[in-house]
Order: structure tokens, then sequence, then C-alpha cells
């Protein structure tokens, strides 16, 4: 009796070890996880990085096999002893430069990190120069209105117009 509760402790023990000593095995280094936040995953179907591929929902939930691959290439690079830059520019050669999670900063990939500081600029000088223009638009008192027969007609003159009319009227 109480070598079959240790039987069965121990199958229920080993059962619930094995999925972690699984996936310790597919488990990548500290460095490939790293190295691969900066590489894109290039399956096309998830604009994640490599080291970071999950294909979150549906019936698939995990690491593409792309991913899967790119991070084996990556570990093999390590094992080679290449650096973090050597092994991110053996991906750029392989792929071309989409390969790059965020755009370098140097060179071409310079512009990405700008642009959102001019355009930021471009659209505060836009609102200065409109609030100031507004601003100085003249008062409705000033504004001229058409009358049916096309004559044009300031908002004081209308009024004075109207005035009259009723002190005609009211005797």
């Amino acid at each position: 009796m109480i070598k079959t509760k240790r039987l069965v402790l121990t199958l229920m023990l080993s059962f619930a070890i094995l999925p972690l000593w699984v996936v310790n095995l597919t488990a990548q280094s500290d460095r490939a996880k790293q190295v691969g936040m900066h590489l894109k995953c290039m399956c096309k179907g998830c604009d994640m990085s490599a080291g970071g591929c999950s294909h979150p929902g549906g019936a698939f939930s995990g690491p593409c096999p792309t991913a899967k691959a790119m991070m084996k290439d990556v570990d093999e690079h390590i094992a080679k002893g290449e650096t973090d830059e050597q092994i991110i520019q053996a991906f750029v050669n392989q792929y071309g430069a989409i390969v790059y999670v965020e755009p370098p900063k140097h060179g071409f990939g310079l512009v990405a990190w700008i642009m959102p500081f001019f355009y930021t600029a471009c659209g505060l000088a836009v609102v200065v120069f409109f609030i100031g223009k507004w601003r100085k638009e003249p008062k409705p008192a000033a504004v001229a209105h058409n009358l049916s027969d096309g004559t044009k007609i300031s908002l004081e003159a209308m009024e004075r117009a109207r005035e009259q009319a009723r002190r005609e009227t009211e005797d």
C-alpha cells in the first residue's frame, strides 16, 4: 500500500516536472534573448521581435517556427564567440535593414528618429499661426452682409436702419 502511494506520488511529481524540463531544453540563453529583442521576426505575420515573438490568440500561441529558427541562429553565432553587433550585422546581411526592430541611430535610419520632432515643431508652428490669425479677425460688427439685391451692408448700418424703422412705425 505504501509502495503504491510512493509510486503514484513519484509519477505525479515526474509529470509535474516534465513540462519544466522540456521548456528548459528549448529555452534560449539570456544573451540570445537580448540579441533577439533587436531583431524583427521575419515570419511576416506578427511584427514582433524574434526574441519576443508570441503570436497571441487563436489556436497557436508561442514563438513561430521562423522566430525559433532565428533564435537558433543567434545561439549558433554566440557559440562562435561573435559580438552582439556582429550577430545583428549577419542578420542584416541575410534579410536586409528590415530586420531591425528599431532603425539604427546613424545614416538614413537617423531620419526616422528626427522626423517626429520635426513634425511636432511644424504642427506647433501651424497652431500658433492660426491662433494669431483668429485673434486678428475683425469683430462681427464690422462684417458685411449681402442683401437680396447683392448690396453689402455692415451690421452697424443694419442696426441703425432697424432702429429707425422701429421709431417710424411706433407712431
